[in-house]
């Protein structure tokens, strides 16, 4: 989707996808990845996501990285953080505060460098809020910018695409088998049925969807 969609999402809080509760698919498989709780912990394509606090208070030092400017500042908000914004050259701006640096702009420009301290990252609705085309570049991209053994929690939605349309987008087991299995370890840990979806999907008549969570470990 062009950044255009999703600024005006925000400016106009169309907010299908946000949850107002922590995931609890995150709070059952992140002892999975078997991190520690010292480490940083990578959150792409964020926006205001509560599991953020949720990784924060499991320890862990949060670094994300969100188009809209608009959704680190109600962030940091709502959740009565005091932050900062840090401008330095060549590099997105950068919201700090409380254990949270969150750049605001393209995931494209979150380089190796400012990641290296990031063991985990947790990808609920980055993937999928992608078309195909867009997919393949994102995946290639965090594999680059992740270190070698970071581990990576990834969520998917499964359904016809034919009765509703994304984002959030449908994501097999053989498109992620085929985004991230040259450079990394790939393992289903759960696939369930989930009722939780957007108000679009329910208008079209689609209750539920297949939920999947991964662990991916990369390898080189």
């Amino acid at each position: 989707m062009r950044a255009e969609f999703w600024l005006e999402r925000w400016r106009t809080d169309a907010l299908g996808w946000h949850q107002a509760e922590v995931n609890p698919l995150l709070a059952k498989h992140w002892p999975a990845l078997g991190l520690s709780s010292r480490c940083s912990v990578f959150v792409p394509l964020c926006g205001k996501s509560l599991d953020m606090r949720w990784l924060r208070e499991a320890g862990h030092s949060v670094f994300g990285v969100e188009l809209a400017e608009t959704a680190v500042r109600a962030f940091f908000k709502e959740a009565s953080i005091p932050f900062e914004r840090v401008e330095n050259p060549g590099e997105l701006p950068r919201f700090a505060g409380g254990g949270y640096q969150i750049y605001s702009g393209d995931y494209l420009e979150i380089s190796a460098p400012q990641l290296h301290v990031a063991k985990g990252t947790y990808d609920r609705g980055a993937l999928v809020a992608l078309p195909p085309e867009q997919r393949m570049v994102y995946a290639d991209h965090i594999q680059r910018i992740i270190p070698r053994g970071g581990r990576i929690l990834l969520l998917t939605l499964e359904y016809d695409q034919a009765r509703a349309d994304g984002p959030p987008f449908s994501v097999d087991g053989g498109e992620v088998q085929a985004l991230y299995g040259a450079r990394c370890q790939v393992q289903l840990l759960e696939c369930l049925e989930t009722f939780d979806v957007p108000p679009h999907f329910q208008e079209a008549g689609l209750g539920s969807v297949a939920e999947s969570v991964y662990r991916i470990v990369k390898q080189r």
